[in-house]
This record gives structure tokens, sequence and C-alpha cells, in this order.
């Protein structure tokens, strides 16, 4: 189809019939800015005004797509070639429509898939680590309040649990001590996104961190310059009483419990013969009631 000759047909069988353009238009029911777009050639009647138009200029279809006149001889051979293009153009769009989507899916399932490698970290086990990428990721996290610049965190301890990563961050000058939580990325197994922290932390006291999910309870215990006399930390969780050793003067442990209902924990201080002992009001460390 060539919408100059096209135009031209059209120009040429208005004036022949002694019709301007406005009345062309009334009759099939368009502007006649349209037709007078097709008779510059800046456009093509739709499919659906290619008949009343023919049918007003006194043509067929196909000279109308020809862009002129037809003998009865050319006439079936055009209709036949119209066709074949018209058949040809629509696979074309039906393939670019196609393509256009495909293009668009990849498109977005790049993008969803750089989001989830961009803004995680692998890892495999405590040993292979690389702790600053991981205390990277905390700072990041935890700037949502504005509390670090890069750099300022270290990752003196970490603890995996399942789906779960915890680690223990000191900052950069020691007098601040976080607890960073992470979790699996749903779309990455190996790689790990932050998810939750604990800041600010009191040195030498212990501090757990707790959430929960449809399946589990996850508790994250946190502790560092604990007194020499804490030997072991106890807390409980739905009638059940939990209990660990504390080494080097530090505690770093996650706990996953199928409880969804009762999800808290108060963890408490015990020295080597399984009392309790926690500040009193001059500041030291004390024995309390006996633990059961």
């Amino acid at each position: 189809m060539n919408a100059k000759a096209t135009g031209e047909l059209i120009a040429a069988c208005r004036k022949a019939l002694e019709m301007s353009q406005a009345e062309l238009a009334e009759r099939i029911h368009v502007t006649d800015k349209a037709v007078s777009r097709w008779e510059t050639g800046r456009g093509m009647p739709a499919i659906d005004s290619l008949e009343p138009l023919a049918a007003a200029l006194g043509l067929s279809v196909s000279e109308l797509l020809s862009g002129k006149r037809l003998t009865p001889e050319e006439l079936p051979a055009a209709a036949g070639g119209q066709i074949v293009e018209r058949m040809k153009q629509s696979v074309r769009r039906t393939w670019m429509g196609a393509l256009g989507a495909l293009l668009a899916m990849a498109l977005l399932a790049g993008v969803y898939l750089g989001y989830h490698y961009c803004t995680t970290v692998p890892f495999t086990n405590e040993h292979e680590a690389n702790r600053e990428d991981l205390a990277q990721k905390a700072e990041s996290y935890m700037n949502q309040w504005d509390r670090f610049a890069p750099g300022e965190l270290s990752i003196v301890d970490l603890k995996r649990r399942g789906d779960y990563l915890a680690a223990l961050c000191v900052e950069e000058d020691g007098s601040g001590w976080d607890l960073c939580i992470y979790d699996r990325d749903p779309v990455f197994s190996n790689r790990w996104r932050a998810n939750g922290s604990l800041q600010g932390v009191e040195e030498g006291e212990l501090s757990s961190w707790n959430f929960g999910t449809p399946q589990e309870a996850v508790i994250v215990l946190g502790g560092w310059n604990l007194p020499k006399e804490a030997c072991y930390y106890t807390f409980e969780n739905s009638g059940i009483t939990y209990t660990g050793p504390i080494r080097m003067g530090y505690v770093l442990e996650v706990f996953v419990l199928p409880d969804q209902q009762g999800i808290h924990a108060f963890p408490r201080l015990l020295d080597e013969n399984h009392r309790l002992f926690e500040k009193n009001s001059s500041g030291d460390f004390a024995a309390v009631t006996p633990a059961d």
C-alpha cells in the first residue's frame, strides 16, 4: 500500500464527484480533517472506513488500497496481494507485540534479580564469610535511621541458625555495640539480606531481639563484655526454660523455636552455681533468688 497514491486517488474521485472534503467526511462518518490527512498521504483510512469510503467514491476496496483504478483482470490478483500483505502485516504486528512483551518481561526479571543480588551478601559459613560486605549491608540497613557512615561498623562474631544469621557488631571507636539480623534471600538461596537490628545495646548487659513468622519464633541473644561472674545465661519462652554457656565474656546465639504464640525472651545471667545475679543499686552485680 502506498499512502500517497491512495490519497491522490481519493482526492481525484472526490473531485470528479464534485464533493467537498466535508461532504465526503459526513457521508462516511469521519471528520474532514481525516479526509484531508488521507488525501495528502499523511495517513491511511482505518479498516472500518475502507468499505464505506470505497462505496462513496465508486471504487472497490482493492482499488482504494492499490491507489489506482484496476481493470477487471487486475482486480482478483490485486485483492489477493492485498490480503496477503494484510496477513503479513498482521503476523509482523503479532510477532513485534510478542517480542515487546518478552523484552518487557525480561527487563522486569532483570530488575527484580538485580535488586535481590545487589541488596544481599553471599554467605556459606562463619569461617568463609566476607565480614566487610556483611558489615556494609548492616550499615545500609541501619542507616534508615541515619546511624552510620560507611566503615563505622565491624563484625566481631557471626551465628547462623536455619534461615537466619546474626552478627555481633562493634562501632568504630569501640563505644557502642549492635546486633544485625539477616535472613536468607528468597531468590538466591546462598545470599543473605539485612532485615533487623538491635542498636546501642548497653555494654555488660545481655539483650534479645525477637520476632515471629507463621511457622516459628526467632530469638536472638547478644551481649558483650559481660561481668566475669557470668558463666551462663537463661531465658523462658512459652513455659520452657533455656540455658546456655557464656564464653569469653560475650553471647551471640540464635534460637528458632516451633512456637508462634509466645514470642518473647527476657534473658538473665547466672553465676557458676547457676544463681541469678544482676546489678544492685550501687551498680555492682550480686546474686539474687536462685534459679529453679
